[in-house]
């Protein structure tokens, strides 16, 4: 009885308490005061509290005011007093103790790595606040810089000295370097079936060799060397070996602090083929149909690799008809006795979604509408992942961003509408390059270029060159619009002036081209142009009238070409995949002084038949016949084979149809040539046809260094009438380096079958150029 008294007292008393303290009204904040602050201004201050003059004073409130002021990263300390001012009113006394500010940057101990390259990766400014989180930020930064450079012991500490007591301060970084470390070898143990050097091949770490200078290969990275051991998994369960596992690789240093030794522990296990391959869950095509799909078949050696491609294939099916979110989940079981792998694609279709908004961000240069376009999804349709793909890598095509990338989200309470946020980043798509070299045919070059791929933001291109020889002296300008008002209309304009001295001739021109053009097709252009120039060309004393006629290509040209392109390649500067086709015809006539028709077919295709090794094919053929009987061809339209672009075991336009020359005869004659003057006396003039092949085996050699190596085979010939026992072939290597100042090719070629009574012979030629091959 006395408990229950006791605990009645007890609740009267709280609840007297509280509905005392509830009638009591809280304090109005009658004004703030800022204290201590030297460096920051009061408004800005003011402008992260909730506080404020006028309003109820609220203890939460003030808590979130410090938890602000902190946020901001320009305080040690934060202090909150209340003052009564009044009858239920109370100042605010916010003391604020600043941190100091950043007055220099100093870098000891930095031999190999400049100044300019740490302030770069740091980030760090003079008169910037301190802030200890950001100086230990930027510590790890220069180790990673360090790391990336070879230097995997670099260590870095920093040291903050007052520089004016409370108010300024000094930051020091002290850096010891040591010296580089080199991976000295890697060593694998337990590897049977998969050699050492494929299992080094793949990997992102690689030993130290001859080239390490230039490609940076032995440096230790610890990123990438983590990413090694996922690597070796991937590249064994692709090879069917599904039981593997690879222990944590054991890392040597050795005692000079130089060189580091890898050993690295692999248990096979045995190779497993593929067994049954089912589907199940929701199905909405038939077996058949879905068999045919997928690339991984029943009884074939497994693969994670295809199996991953055969799961986006499948969701890209299924994506197609407006499941967004299709799932289709492999299922595995593996039977050891039978050393085979059943699969089943378990498929969760989801629900149908339709597209909400499409929206543009990052895009502080490119206009919207360049961009949207290129789109092959539209709102309010139904999702289609094939024509979502597309869309991505038709934007990426546009070369005007680093990044691209299409966010999905949904909106609330919206499950089957999905909207899309293209995200991108800017790039400079502007360029100009200046450059020099020597080529065999040229000699030194001179050469400059000013481009712009998105002009003004609009998708237009505006280009101009210049290329100066003692040969060559051209100088090109052009703009393309690749959607004129706004509509699949490409339209674009060339203005060109060119000189060019040959031994036998000189050569002047000049004029300009209108070109219009409307995709057909998917990667399908039709083009037409209008050209209209004018070819000036004068023999020299002692060239041969019947070699060089020069009055058949004198005068005023004005043709009409239609062209058919095809481009389908991952990528238009350096492919690695794809195919690219053209079929071109040139009829000149149209009211000029040279009547003929030229046309011509072009097809590329490139693939990546395994690692980074690219197989590049071109065909190419081309024909040029005159509109009058009476007249011959432009003598400078017809075609000679032979240097760098062509057959590259013969010398530059060596190879085609040849003429007689009486003065090249008399000339051999004198010299003493006796029986063979008559074959001195045949020179290359050209043909009205041209048909030649390059096979191209690509690899990479010193791939950090963007060097790659390359095997050719060349067949071709020009002539009137093509014959295949007149063709010529050669086979070479070579290399290439996409430089600073453009692709250069360096290439020896070796002639398979050459004539010697033209002075052809197997002994090779060296081709350097400037450019893309291709």
């Amino acid at each position: 009885m006395n408990t229950t008294i006791l605990r009645h007292l007890i609740f009267t008393t709280l609840f007297f308490f509280s509905v005392l303290a509830s009638a009591q009204k809280a304090p109005t904040i009658s004004k703030i005061i800022l204290k201590g602050h030297k460096k920051i201004e009061a408004a800005a201050i003011r402008n992260k509290l909730k506080s404020e003059s006028g309003k109820t004073y609220d203890k939460a409130n003030v808590i979130e005011d410090i938890k602000s002021l902190f946020k901001t990263g320009y305080f040690y300390d934060i202090i909150v007093e209340k003052e009564s001012t009044g009858k239920n009113e109370v100042a605010l006394i916010y003391t604020l103790i600043e941190k100091p500010t950043i007055v220099s940057i100093e870098y000891e101990g930095n031999e190999d790595i400049d100044t300019d390259e740490l302030e770069e990766v740091t980030n760090l400014k003079a008169y910037q606040i301190l802030d200890n989180s950001v100086l230990h930020d930027a510590v790890e930064k220069i180790e990673k810089l360090y790391e990336d450079k070879g230097f995997f012991l670099a260590k870095v500490n920093f040291e903050v000295v007052d520089a004016k007591k409370g108010e300024s301060v000094a930051v020091h970084f002290k850096i010891v370097e040591n010296d580089k470390v080199v991976v000295k070898n890697i060593k694998f143990i337990g590897n049977k079936k998969l050699d050492s050097d494929k299992l080094k091949s793949v990997m992102q770490t690689k030993e130290g060799g001859f080239f390490s200078f230039i490609s940076g290969s032995g440096a230790y990275k610890q990123d990438a060397f983590d990413r090694d051991t996922q690597i070796l998994n991937f590249l064994y369960f692709n090879e069917g070996f599904v039981q593997v596992k690879i222990d944590r690789p054991y890392v040597y240093i050795t005692p000079d602090k130089k060189g580091i030794f890898i050993t690295i522990n692999i248990t096979e296990g045995e190779q497993f083929n593929i067994g049954t391959v089912d589907f199940a869950g929701d199905l909405l095509f038939d077996d058949e149909e879905l068999h045919k799909a997928i690339s991984i078949k029943s009884g074939e050696l497994f693969s994670y690799e295809k199996m991953q491609k055969d799961i986006q294939t499948l969701t890209a099916k299924y994506g197609d008809l407006g499941y967004a979110y299709a799932n289709p989940i492999p299922r595995t079981r593996v039977k050891e006795k039978d050393k085979i792998v059943d699969l089943t694609f378990e498929i969760d279709k989801g629900n149908k979604v339709y597209l909400g908004r499409i929206n543009m961000v990052g895009n502080t240069k490119t206009r919207d509408k360049v961009v949207r376009r290129e789109l092959r999804i539209y709102e309010g349709e139904l999702y289609n992942e094939t024509r979502k793909r597309e869309s991505i890598a038709n934007v990426k095509r546009l070369g005007y961003f680093d990044e691209v990338n299409f966010q999905t989200k949904t909106p609330p309470g919206k499950p089957d509408i999905m909207d899309i946020d293209i995200v991108v980043k800017e790039r400079n798509t502007g360029s100009i390059q200046v450059g020099a070299g020597y080529s065999s045919f040229d000699g030194f070059v001179l050469n400059g270029q000013v481009n712009q791929i998105n002009l003004l933001g609009r998708g237009q291109k505006l280009g101009a060159s210049i290329d100066w020889s003692d040969s060559r002296k051209n100088i090109t300008i052009n703009f393309t619009e690749p959607y004129f008002l706004d509509t699949e209309w490409e339209v674009g304009f060339d203005a060109y002036h060119r000189d060019r001295e040959l031994p036998e001739y000189s050569e002047n021109k000049q004029g300009g081209a209108f070109r219009v053009g409307h995709p057909l097709a998917p990667y399908l252009q039709g083009i037409i142009g209008y050209k209209l120039d004018k070819t000036d060309l004068e023999l020299r004393e002692n060239s041969d009238p019947d070699l060089f006629p020069v009055d058949t290509a004198n005068g005023n040209t004005s043709s009409l070409t239609f062209s058919l392109l095809y481009d389908k390649r991952n990528d238009s500067f350096a492919p690695t995949k794809g195919l690219f086709g053209r079929l071109f015809v040139e009829y000149a006539g149209i009211g000029g002084d040279l009547d003929y028709t030229k046309g011509g077919a072009n097809l590329r295709y490139y693939n990546n038949i395994f690692w980074d090794v690219v197989w590049r094919n071109n065909l190419n053929y081309g024909f040029v016949s005159s509109n009058d009987s009476s007249r011959d061809v432009p003598f400078n339209t017809r075609y000679l084979l032979g240097g760098a672009n062509t057959l590259r075991g013969y010398d530059w336009f060596s190879i085609g149809r040849k003429a007689y020359s009486k003065i090249a005869f008399d000339s051999a004659v004198a010299n003493g040539r006796g029986s063979l003057a008559q074959y001195d006396a045949l020179r290359p003039f050209g043909g009205k046809q041209q048909l030649y092949y390059n096979l191209e085996f690509q690899f990479p050699l010193i791939k950090e260094a963007g060097i790659l190596g390359v095997l050719f085979y060349d067949i071709g010939y020009a002539d009137d009438t093509l014959k295949i026992s007149d063709f010529k072939s050669d086979v070479g290597f070579g290399f290439r380096w996409f430089s600073p100042i453009g692709p250069l090719r360096f290439e020896w070629g070796f002639a398979l079958n050459p004539d010697s009574k033209f002075g052809e012979d197997s002994d090779g030629q060296f081709m350097f150029s400037i450019g893309s091959p291709f």
